[in-house]
């Protein structure tokens, strides 16, 4: 009993090296034979270490020397859930639940995590529910709001979030994620006003900066768009949709060469964008080479998903475009 509070007590520490030699002190002095608590500590370390695999096997043999313990479940759970397989971790926590005399945050949030995955809203809804009795966390609440969202309960969602900010005021990412809820629901001026509190606690807060930035592009503020996308670039954030947002705002501006620029550059990050390769298509017409454009429709057509705004205005650009094309051809 002693040594096994020794090794929870440097576990918690994170002394990780002191753990691994009081279990080789305990197998030595019991000729290899480890006991269960020892293999579960070891299996704890290997997971903290990123040796899952070894992990998995540890928690699997303490699974065959007792069945009945909860935490050697969570912890199978635990491996199940970052391989992606949701039903076995749903099994394995289920019956973690049934062997607990009193309810467990962990084991609910848990569950609630694997049924989102799952697509099982109105479980996963019961589990978070459930979860806030024990513990009320930014976490819990966040995965709450996902669930209501899904089940498109939007009012319920929303004061989800108004709960947890009264709960968590200085929770910068609370604020971006309620912000990002209210700019899909078009409600603009509560989207700016809760993303600019999240800025305001945390000025290093590139999402709630660039849902802003894309807030202003939709609103036709596009110096203000532009200024935001910029300063996000400066802050080192490559990405496709910021620079194809980006060369939009300067193809509003008819500022071509500065399109092209950007959305090249988007281009290069992901080549298989048919919304980037639409955009530069609409800007080679602009500068009147059809062929460039006539490509990149064409390349926009083939990556384009069925359900993709452009699909009907590709045909219709590409159709207008062949004239063009010939004309430049026989040139």
């Amino acid at each position: 009993m002693k040594k096994n509070w020794l090794l929870e007590y440097h576990f918690v520490r994170g002394d990780y090296a002191f753990c691994k030699k009081i279990i080789q002190d305990l197998s030595t002095k019991s000729n290899n034979h480890q006991d269960e608590y020892s293999i579960y500590v070891q299996a704890r370390i290997y997971y903290a270490e990123g040796k899952i695999l070894e992990s998995s096997q540890l928690f699997q043999l303490c699974y065959a020397k007792n069945p009945n313990n909860p935490g050697t479940l969570q912890e199978i759970a635990k491996y199940l859930i970052v391989q992606g397989r949701y039903k076995k971790a749903v099994e394995a926590l289920t019956l973690a639940k049934l062997l607990i005399t009193q309810p467990d945050f962990m084991i609910l949030h848990d569950l609630a995590l694997c049924n989102i995955n799952l697509r099982e809203y109105a479980l996963a809804e019961e589990n978070c529910r459930e979860a806030i009795k024990i513990c009320k966390s930014k976490a819990i609440y966040k995965l709450l709001a996902a669930c209501l969202i899904r089940q498109s309960k939007t009012g319920e969602a929303i004061e989800v979030f108004r709960l947890s900010l009264r709960l968590f005021p200085k929770s910068s990412q609370l604020y971006t994620t309620f912000g990002k809820l209210c700019v899909d629901m078009n409600f603009d001026e509560d989207a700016m006003k809760t993303l600019s509190a999240a800025i305001k606690l945390d000025d290093n807060n590139t999402v709630a900066l660039n849902e802003i930035a894309v807030l202003h592009q939709r609103r036709d503020e596009i110096e203000d768009a532009v200024n935001r996308y910029i300063e996000l670039v400066c802050r080192g954030m490559e990405s496709a949709s910021i620079y194809n947002n980006l060369g939009l705002c300067y193809f509003y501006k008819d500022k071509f060469v500065m399109a092209l620029t950007c959305l090249l550059r988007a281009r290069d990050i992901d080549s298989t964008s048919s919304e980037t390769l639409f955009n530069l298509g609409l800007v080679f017409a602009a500068l009147h080479q059809y062929c460039s454009a006539f490509i990149h429709w064409r390349a926009a057509a083939v990556y384009a998903t069925t359900s993709s705004f452009v699909d009907q205005e590709l045909v219709a650009l590409i159709s207008a475009c062949l004239p063009f094309v010939n004309e430049e051809t026989d040139d």
